[in-house]
């Protein structure tokens, strides 16, 4: 009884930092990066959320594809 107790307040209490870590992550990594690179390149017209997120996940995706081929080109002889 105690145990079932315990197991939802701490489940709860996960799940509830989970969401705001995502949030953050999403929001601000993903969401808004795509925002500013959206906004530099076409300023006159409303970005919507969808095209937000998929240039900012083009540009983490180019960022970190960039990063392993700098690593390999560096580290390989």
């Amino acid at each position: 009884m105690i145990g079932d107790i315990l197991g939802e307040v701490l489940g709860g209490v996960f799940r509830f930092i989970g969401r705001i870590f995502v949030e953050l992550f999403f929001e601000t990594l993903v969401q808004d990066t795509g925002f500013i690179l959206l906004r530099l390149f076409r300023r006159k017209s409303a970005s919507s959320d969808t095209a937000c997120t998929i240039v900012g996940l083009l540009f983490w995706a180019g960022v970190v594809g960039g990063g392993i081929w700098l690593y390999f080109r560096l580290t390989t002889g």
